[in-house]
């Protein structure tokens, strides 16, 4: 091959060289900047992650009745609210869960009979109690805002709790009263308000295991 022609075949291949360069270049601006929009796209991700799941977990089903949930709050609320009662040395809100599942499938039954509307004065009256359980106006701001509820929602708990009252009176009151032998063998009357207390109670603790008996309810753990 001749001089010339070998200058002029290195001059081409670095002609060919050079603009193969030049059209790699756009290609690979492209690449990084999709590689670094990705790195973005995954560190805001991560970033953001923990508060977005913060931001779901508002609250917690505790249990499952049909066509009824029981969440944390509904538990909270009522133990604030004195709708039920913790047990003596149970926990806060497994014991308040169980009184709480009670206190629905009561209710339940007792919507089932269409019981007379609370009056709005007796209303009134029962209100006047759950606040004054709660304390302090701050106070009882603080645990509506807490627990989400309102004046509305206080006061239809208010009315269930009339209704529920009124429903256990007519149906177990009598039932519980002791005969007159009993009457002077608890000698004196108050022993014997408290053995018609303790009667009525166990009326109302077996009417309510029947009722969990009949209904399909399921405790989360």
């Amino acid at each position: 091959m001749e001089p010339a022609q070998t200058v002029e075949l290195t001059r081409t291949g670095q002609r060919a060289k050079g603009h193969d360069s030049v059209t790699r270049r756009p290609r690979e601006r492209g690449r990084l900047v999709l590689a670094l929009c990705f790195l973005l796209f995954f560190s805001l991700s991560s970033a953001l992650w923990p508060i977005s799941v913060r931001a779901e977990i508002i609250d917690r089903v505790l249990a499952i009745l049909p066509g009824q949930i029981v969440t944390l709050s509904d538990v909270e609320a009522a133990i604030d609210l004195g709708l039920v009662e913790v047990p003596a040395g149970a926990d806060r809100i497994a014991g308040g869960l169980s009184a709480f599942i009670d206190r629905m499938l009561m209710l339940n039954e007792v919507r089932r009979v269409a019981p007379p509307e609370p009056s709005p004065a007796a209303i009134d009256a029962r209100v006047t109690r759950i606040r004054q359980r709660l304390g302090a106006p701050a106070e009882i701001a603080r645990v509506l805002s807490a627990r989400g509820l309102d004046e509305t929602v206080v006061r239809l708990f208010a009315a269930d709790d009339l209704r529920l009252a009124a429903y256990l009176d007519e149906r177990f009151s009598a039932a519980a009263q002791p005969t007159d032998d009993e009457m002077r063998q608890a000698a004196g009357a108050s022993a014997g308000q408290r053995l018609t207390d303790e009667r009525r109670r166990a009326l109302v603790d077996a009417w309510t295991a029947e009722l969990r008996r009949r209904a399909d309810v399921t405790v989360l753990p």
